[in-house]
């Protein structure tokens, strides 16, 4: 008989909109409070606690032990993990206790529910409330953090951020057939891979400022996002793009010193060759292995895109750990996108070692890096793959070397 009672007051509050809405009406008519009972529940009391009420005998601790009863179940009602169930299950017991010591006083369960859901329904509409606000200020709060951390770190694929690589000698190539490489002078190279919103940026500068000199796409690539590297541009596209970018720097076009933070005007562009490339990729020599971070294949997936974790496309630039030289940083220097090179061999072309060197000696230009199509085995730091000038494809893009002025 308990466990019928038991169930059945449950099943009349998961019907609180009904018996909520029946209610209302006689609750918010009697708009004083009763000076007895702690609000928000005293306008409630004047109602209940008529002269002919068989309520009107409850004390004031037992009002009060109603409203808590009826506060803490419109704080766990919407849950269904397993203590809110232990909360209403103990609500419950509290219920019929209360309901048990008032019972030789001639207070009746259905009128005792009647109030509870009264109590339950104003601290319902309170808790909605208290959530609403709660929800805005977590809203204010996370947009205040984003703001901060856009603030404080720099704008990766939105701007072209460059680092400042210094000269030195290194171990070019696969591990076992290396040669000895010398960089003799530094050099600016891109933190990130040039992104689709910088392509498009500079493509637009070109256009307008240089008297339809050049003729570049503005929006070539196939995945499509501002912070996705640019891709389905050809060897002779970039360089074309790089040589608009040179003429605006050349001019003094202010525009670029917004696009790029630390530019000046003068700055000269250009593709890395390969052995700036990998000098950086080894973190100018301290990187010995199959990789930068070493030969261990489960550490790529943290810091590459590639055919193991892509999904099929690539993705916004600077999300993977870079590679850290000097506390500066540099991203997606394995996988995303493959990188097109400054230089020009045939797929025989051996590394002659030396300095400063750059391959002048085919037609096909060297692209390294790999991309999000490739296995893990193509994104090792020593790795070459040669493109035609003229080919464009979803899986080559490219990042900028800077020389300062």
């Amino acid at each position: 008989m308990y466990k019928r009672q038991h169930t059945t007051f449950w099943q009349q509050i998961y019907f609180r909109t009904f018996i909520s809405t029946l209610f209302m009406g006689t609750l918010f008519y009697f708009s004083n409070a009763f000076s007895s009972s702690p609000k928000p529940y005293g306008f409630l009391c004047k109602s209940y606690f008529s002269e002919n009420s068989p309520l009107k005998v409850m004390t004031n601790a037992e009002i009060q032990i109603l409203q808590t009863l009826a506060s803490e179940y419109a704080s766990v009602a919407h849950k269904t993990d397993s203590q809110s169930v232990s909360v209403k299950q103990h609500i419950s017991l509290e219920f019929d206790k209360l309901h048990d010591q008032l019972k030789s006083r001639g207070v009746l369960r259905a009128d005792l529910k009647k109030l509870y859901v009264a109590f339950y329904s104003v601290a319902h509409q309170e808790k909605q409330r208290q959530v609403g606000e709660e929800l805005k200020e977590e809203i204010r709060r996370k947009e205040l953090q984003e703001q901060q951390r856009l603030e404080s770190h720099p704008p990766y694929g939105r701007k072209a951020i460059f680092h400042r690589i210094e000269p030195g000698t290194f171990m070019m190539g696969e591990v076992g057939a290396q040669k000895k490489t010398t960089i003799s002078e530094a050099f600016d190279l891109m933190a990130t891979l040039t992104t689709q919103m910088i392509w498009r940026q500079v493509a637009e500068l070109a256009i307008s400022k240089l008297n339809g000199k050049y003729k570049i796409d503005v929006d070539p690539s196939k995945f499509k996002e501002d912070t996705r590297p640019v891709e389905q541009v050809s060897a002779k596209d970039i360089l074309i793009w790089i040589d608009a970018l040179n003429e605006l720097s050349q001019a003094g076009e202010p525009a670029l010193a917004e696009l790029i933070p630390d530019h000046k005007q003068g700055d000269v562009y250009s593709l890395p060759t390969e052995a700036q490339w990998e000098f950086v990729i080894r973190g100018r020599g301290q990187y010995k292995g199959t990789y930068h971070f070493g030969d261990n294949l489960a550490q790529l997936e943290a810091y590459a895109w590639f055919s193991g974790n892509s999904d099929n496309e690539t993705h916004p630039v600077a999300q993977k750990k870079p590679i850290v030289i000097n506390g500066k940083e540099f991203f997606d220097m394995h996988g995303n996108v493959w990188e097109l090179m400054g230089d020009s061999r045939d797929r025989s072309s051996p590394l002659p070692g030396g300095v400063d060197l750059v391959g002048k000696e085919g037609s096909r230009r060297v692209v390294r890096g790999g991309s999000w199509f490739n296995v893990a085995q193509d994104l090792r730091s020593a790795y070459r793959s040669f493109s035609s000038p003229s080919f464009r494809g979803s899986g080559v893009g490219f990042r900028l070397l800077r020389i300062s002025n």
